[in-house]
């Protein structure tokens, strides 16, 4: 089972929330019919619903506590200016947005929506944020240049690009002739690990020329690994040195005697693994150490 987070885009006049037999509906808007956002949430799901915020009618966020999460998760919905609006109607938005983000939003954060603006292909150092799968090489557009420079900025990775699909099901906004096709909608992350899955999905009875855009998230938070010492760049003091000398001493005291049935190979993989657990073990007691020492008193 995952948890699946579907872009919205409504509207509708003012701020409210409706319950509906199966969904509740929160949604903002301030100009009739051109602007607002929402969200739309099952009722199975809205005893996890923390708050709705709205910032404007092109911001709301959504702060839930999912099962299977210990930290909050912050759903970020957008409508961005389009690339004909001027320099400072687009500024101001971002502004905004960066604002509601540092005041409002918790550890695992999401930002998804309607962005208006074409990111193109990967660039040499965006490695971070988009990954291999792109709609389409056209140019980047202004738009999507302050796109991916928010997605850098805020350390988010666009999803779109993560998961390999069909290209012709990519594009998220169709004309209304039927003749150009665009990717525009985007959802991001902090936590791209977290998700298996991202689509496009052609059929949704709604009148609309976006389609609806959804990523699957793991039921349960992956377990953080620990990463692996490198062994070569521990620097050892000379007492560390002789704890190993004298540890060596005594597991290899039997060595012609364990191994005189191995090859030389054999041999050899048994004695380096001998150093290498004497090395990690010393390096393990360092380790806890310091996270000892580190501790508030």
């Amino acid at each position: 089972m995952e948890h699946n987070w579907f872009e919205r885009e409504v509207r509708r006049m003012g701020e409210s929330i409706t319950c509906y037999p199966d969904f509740l509906l929160y949604q903002i808007g301030e100009t009739q019919g051109q602007y607002g956002v929402g969200f739309i949430i099952k009722q199975h799901s809205k005893q996890y619903v923390k708050e709705f915020i709205g910032i404007s009618e092109r911001i709301a966020i959504l702060n839930m506590k999912l099962p299977g999460y210990k930290k909050l998760w912050s759903i970020v919905q957008i409508y961005s200016p389009t690339e004909q609006s001027n320099s400072v109607t687009i500024n101001n938005f971002y502004q905004n947005l960066n604002e509601a983000i540092q005041k409002h939003t918790h550890e695992n954060l999401i930002v998804m929506g309607d962005f208006n603006g074409q990111i193109g292909a990967r660039r040499s150092g965006e490695n971070a944020i988009l990954g291999q799968f792109s709609y389409s090489n056209k140019t980047r557009s202004k738009n999507g240049e302050i796109i991916t420079n928010f997605a850098l900025e805020s350390k988010l990775t666009i999803l779109n690009t993560m998961f390999k699909k069909n290209r012709k099901s990519m594009g998220t906004w169709i004309s209304p002739d039927g003749k150009t096709k665009n990717e525009i909608d985007f959802i991001m992350t902090n936590r791209n690990s977290y998700f298996t899955n991202f689509t496009v999905i052609k059929r949704f009875n709604f009148n609309t020329n976006h389609r609806l855009i959804r990523t699957e998230l793991q039921i349960n938070e992956p377990k953080k690994t620990r990463p692996r010492q490198d062994l070569r760049n521990i620097k050892l003091n000379e007492q560390q040195l002789e704890q190993i000398t004298t540890a060596l001493r005594t597991e290899l005291r039997d060595f012609e005697e364990n191994t005189k049935q191995l090859e030389t190979q054999d041999k050899y993989n048994y004695m380096e693994n001998a150093i290498k657990t004497q090395i990690k073990l010393i390096a393990d007691t360092k380790m806890m150490q310091r996270e000892y020492y580190q501790q508030p008193l």
